[in-house]
């Protein structure tokens, strides 16, 4: 052993003095070289500057590879599907719409759950994977959350509050577990306006504002999600009532949540019936360049109105809008009264009552309130003046009839005037 070390010792010595010696003949050969010669050596060490570039890139999407197969195979073990990204949420949500709507066992328990979603405000077109959003929107939804579990008598009910110097708190180790559960929350941080002293976190009571609602939602499920959809409309105490879409709210089947789900991803879809063309059982006469036609109900704009000609205010006159193809409707939304300014709307009369049939005996009325005080805008005055007549359940349609079935005055005059109707 010892006689093999040394010649292995005498071996390298041998060697470190042959490369020295090479390495004075290349100093003495890059003292004579051309520029040429120079830069082509610069050009070889960007490319390999370029090489090692790209051999970290490919190292980065190799991990990333393997960071995706690692919480794909964590997900597999504990029974989870692994997290999606929004291209993949968005992926599954349509796939998902395709397929028979279902009716699962823990209906309500999701409609609580999506409804925290939905009066968070916290959907939006672009759609959201919940356990990443900012920590205001996180905020929201945990305000909801905390809401309903303690507080309403749900399915998500849980009694977990404590009192703490006569104030109700939760345990937060309990809130981050809850979150956790609730919508993949795994890093809590509370927002400005969260209070936590001394591991305890303080839910905040409030109401008053606004909200979003889901109606006629539908579920539909495979093996790995369940998907809560339906037409969604913000809505206040104020009476305002706008369309927002259909909102898709994709649950993940998790066994390690209290609930069995997690929230994953939501959005609202741009889903709205087309109207082919409206006409009316009445119009009132052009007045110059103003004109009172049944289209103005369609086109979206809140300025222009349909106006009747009847004698009176208009008690038995009919809207018939025709849809661009048979298909199934829940209901109408009606922006009542003449809405292009404060003025106009107060001199004009307005629906008071009004009656939908959407044909093969699927009728629905309702009542209509007006909202509107001096100053307001065309946009301020649509959204207090919107009513819905809706069915409980939808009906296959190419063609509604609306008909007024009661109606008021304005202070000049009493035509009866409609600013715009979306159908979804």
């Amino acid at each position: 052993m010892k006689r093999k070390s040394l010649a292995t010792i005498i071996i390298c010595i041998i060697s470190v003095m042959i490369l020295a010696g090479c390495g004075t003949a290349a100093e003495s050969n890059s003292a004579d070289k051309p520029e040429a010669v120079e830069e082509d050596a610069e050009i070889a060490e960007d490319s390999e500057d370029e090489a090692e570039d790209s051999d970290d890139e490919d190292d980065q999407k190799a991990h990333e590879k393997k960071s995706k197969k690692k919480a794909s195979e964590m997900a597999e073990e504990s029974g989870e599907p692994a997290a999606l990204t929004e291209a993949e949420c968005e992926a599954e949500v349509e796939k998902l719409i395709e397929t028979e709507p279902v009716t699962p066992d823990n209906a309500k328990l999701l409609f609580e759950m999506a409804n925290c979603v939905t009066f968070a405000r916290i959907l939006n077109n672009e759609g959201v994977i919940f356990s990443g959003m900012d920590n205001r929107d996180k905020a929201s939804l945990r305000h909801h959350i905390l809401d309903s579990v303690l507080w309403l008598n749900g399915d998500i009910h849980e009694d977990m509050s404590v009192t703490v110097d006569n104030e109700a708190a939760v345990l937060l180790e309990d809130a981050e577990e809850l979150f956790e559960d609730f919508y993949g929350e795994r890093d809590f941080s509370p927002y400005e306006y969260e209070r936590v002293e001394n591991g305890y976190l303080y839910p905040l009571l409030a109401d008053g504002e606004a909200w979003q609602k889901v109606a006629h939602m539908q579920y539909f499920e495979d093996d790995d999600y369940i998907l809560f959809s339906g037409p969604g409309f913000y809505e206040s105490n104020g009476w305002d009532e706008e369309y927002l879409g259909y909102a898709d709210i994709l649950f993940a089947k998790n066994p390690d949540s209290r609930y069995g789900v997690t929230l994953a991803y939501g959005r609202y879809r741009d889903r709205q019936v087309d109207v082919a063309y409206a006409e009316a059982s009445s119009e009132l006469a052009d007045s110059g360049a103003k004109k009172y036609a049944a289209g103005n109900l369609i086109d979206g704009d809140y300025t222009t109105i349909w106006a009747e000609g009847a004698p009176g205010t208009g008690i038995g006159e009919t809207i018939t809008l025709y849809l661009d193809k048979e298909q199934y409707v829940y209901g109408v939304l009606i922006c009542n009264g003449y809405t292009a300014s404060y003025d106009q709307y107060r001199n004009n009369g307005l629906i008071t009552r009004a009656e939908a049939d959407f044909g093969g005996g699927n009728y629905a009325s309702a009542e209509f309130e007006s909202n509107g005080y001096d100053g307001a805008t065309a946009e301020i005055l649509a959204e207090s003046n919107r009513t819905k007549i809706e069915l409980e359940s939808p009906a296959l349609t190419d063609t509604i009839v609306i008909t007024i079935t009661d109606a008021t005055s304005g202070a000049k005059y009493d035509d009866t005037c409609v600013s715009e109707i979306i159908v979804y």
